[in-house]
């Protein structure tokens, strides 16, 4: 915990949420911020171009992507509304944008907003968390694509569910049906090894504060060549008619040092060794995991095919979202254990998270903390 800034004192099973910072990228930021501080103008004016180039090369060689259509984005959020306020102005009445019941609720939103705005229907694909097969996955989604369908947004992971989604294999079944796809992967970059070559998706934007532990917030939006005339940041600037990267990179003033700290946190993790890092984080939600479902006489749900570092358990009874806020902010104050209550499937769960700063004793005091707290 030493390598962290984060509270010794709490057990923080909550990664997925928000990320945390190593101390040594702490560090990098804080150098960072000192050279923009020095003199403001050179750094944003003059040498932020080459920098942001140098951080996007950087980051196309961790996910095998083309770097020449890696823009930045504020995070993932900000990524999936640029792409569909983008797509958007295509759409017709009677259209269709196509999601699953994993989504994330900020994609709800934004693409009820475009149904509302543009006359066009937001159809949900049912995924259950029992399924085992990829094949089972893909045809779940690729049922509901439709003569209208003009747009797939899928999870790489789900943030509900932590929930793998075999995306090359969705992509490719997408295509073949003449349907871009849009990615949502939040919590991809670190958590899972990433070849964007080979997912092929139309877009693909993933965090870099979450699983790659940069400063907050950062992400990567990846955009296939065909679109890279039509997307265009939701503000625009001088740059906004200069080309893709051009219109991305200045869209007004903004910190530059999350961006450009990726770097140390890459190194970070580099040094540790990607393979080795995510067996441990695995191992370490795997058996914390079904510890607190052995404590509830619960489940954990969801096969090993599709798990990568987040678990969800289910509770023994569906709570409303006011009494899982309250479950979530009692683990906080009264045992100093910090997770997240998830409401999937008419169930209600649990998520938690596994990385290399956990120990069994923050999965054994959330087990018991959650038994007295559903007892009482």
């Amino acid at each position: 915990m030493s390598d962290w800034l984060l509270d010794p004192d709490i057990a923080y099973l909550n990664h997925g949420a928000f990320g945390a910072l190593p101390q040594a990228v702490a560090d990098a930021a804080l150098d960072l911020r000192l050279m923009m501080e020095r003199c403001p103008t050179d750094l944003m004016a003059r040498r932020l171009p080459r920098l942001l180039d140098d951080v996007r090369g950087r980051l196309a060689e961790f996910l095998s992507a083309d770097a020449a259509g890696c823009v930045f984005v504020a995070n993932a959020t900000t990524g999936t509304a640029t792409v569909l306020n983008s797509l958007a102005p295509s759409f017709e009445a009677g259209d269709e944008v196509l999601i699953t019941d994993h989504r994330y609720g900020a994609v709800a939103s934004q693409t009820a907003r475009v149904s509302t705005d543009r006359e066009t229907a937001t159809v949900c694909a049912h995924v259950p968390l029992s399924l085992s097969s990829p094949g089972d996955v893909v045809a779940a989604i690729i049922e509901r694509v439709t003569p209208r369908t003009k747009l797939l947004v899928v999870d790489a992971i789900a943030s509900p569910t932590g929930f793998v989604f075999p995306v090359q294999q969705i992509v490719a079944a997408a295509h073949d049906h003449g349907v871009p796809v849009l990615v949502d992967a939040a919590h991809a970059p670190g958590q899972i090894a990433n070849d964007l070559a080979a997912i092929d998706a139309d877009f693909w934007v993933g965090n870099l504060h979450k699983w790659v532990c940069s400063p907050r917030a950062s992400a990567i939006l990846s955009i296939a060549p065909r679109w890279r005339s039509t997307i265009r940041p939701l503000v625009a600037s001088h740059h906004f008619d200069l080309g893709l990267q051009e219109a991305f990179d200045w869209t007004g003033t903004f910190d530059p040092v999350n961006v450009l700290a990726v770097p140390a946190a890459l190194d970070f993790w580099d040094a540790a060794g990607w393979d080795a890092i995510r067996r441990q984080q695995r191992a370490l939600v795997d058996d914390g995991a079904a510890k607190v479902a052995a404590a509830l006489g619960t489940q954990v749900p969801i096969t090993d095919a599709f798990r990568a570092a987040m678990r969800i358990i289910e509770l023994p009874t569906p709570l409303s979202r006011e009494q899982g806020l309250d479950i979530e902010g009692l683990l906080a104050a009264r045992y100093q254990v910090e997770i997240s209550v998830m409401h999937v499937h008419d169930k209600s769960f649990v998520r938690v998270c596994g990385q290399i700063y956990n120990t069994a004793d923050d999965y054994e005091r959330l087990a018991a903390g959650l038994s007295e707290l559903l007892e009482s």
